[in-house]
């Protein structure tokens, strides 16, 4: 009867032994008490185990977390490194050959270009493919007025064309890759409509591309060679990924 109020008695500490949060003296009654009774050990080495693995798995994936970011972090670095070292090859050459800077400003816009939008991607956790737009939408800017200023001023080559192709061109495809952000965000599409939505929308945006640059007028999209060469592959690539995602719909 006396054990059977012990075992009762320690099975109530148990919580309190393994968290040790018992005093010295009732710490060493419950050990003498486990050391002779089977049922009371086994229900300690089972709390202790589930007290293991809840400690054990926070850390575990703090561990994760933290390696994950130093890889991260070293492969920006090294991008990083071997970028300047790519560029500043690039200007030393151009500075060789044709004494200045010419074409090794345009290299080193598109350098600093792709840095920043792998950055982006590798770093942001949060409105990752808003930020990833953000980074697009301005550094194509830039690196088309980099590309105008190389030409023109610095190499003496083509024409001013920037605010008469350039730009009206640039907006053009990047409204239509807005398109699908905004209504992904708005209406919740998934990846593979807003994909459709896109190749759709290039149809167009290759008879409007065309235009702005004079290659033909509006008539000329009625004739079926025009058809099949600009807008037969977007339809199709439209409709099949339109068809993925009901797909996946349903799946779910």
């Amino acid at each position: 009867m006396d054990r059977e109020l012990a075992c009762e008695v320690v099975k109530d500490l148990l919580p309190l032994y393994v968290d040790g949060m018992v005093s010295d003296v009732s710490k060493k009654c419950i050990k003498n008490h486990l050391e002779h009774c089977t049922e009371c050990t086994e229900i300690y080495q089972d709390m202790s185990f589930q007290l293991e693995l809840e400690t054990k798995q926070p850390e575990v994936q703090e561990v994760k977390r933290f390696l994950n970011k130093t890889k991260r972090m070293y492969l920006l670095y090294a991008l990083g490194i071997l970028s300047a070292v790519s560029m500043l090859v690039c200007m030393i050459v151009d500075l060789a050959v044709n004494k200045g800077i010419t074409w090794s400003l345009i290299v080193d816009g598109a350098v600093l270009f792709a840095d920043a939008f792998l950055y982006v991607l590798a770093v942001c956790r949060k409105n990752k493919g808003y930020l990833a737009m953000a980074v697009l939408s301005i550094g194509t800017f830039c690196l088309l007025c980099i590309i105008q200023a190389a030409n023109y001023y610095l190499m003496g080559i083509g024409t001013f064309w920037i605010f008469r192709y350039g730009i009206p061109i640039l907006l053009l495809w990047l409204g239509l890759l807005w398109v699908p952000v905004i209504l992904r965000a708005a209406l919740k599409w998934n990846i593979w409509d807003c994909i459709a939505l896109f190749l759709l929308l290039a149809a167009a945006g290759n008879y409007v591309t065309k235009v702005i640059i004079g290659d033909y007028v509006w008539l000329d999209v009625f004739y079926m060679r025009e058809f099949f060469s600009n807008v037969l592959g977007e339809l199709a690539g439209s409709i099949i990924f339109f068809m993925i995602g009901r797909v996946k719909s349903w799946r779910k």
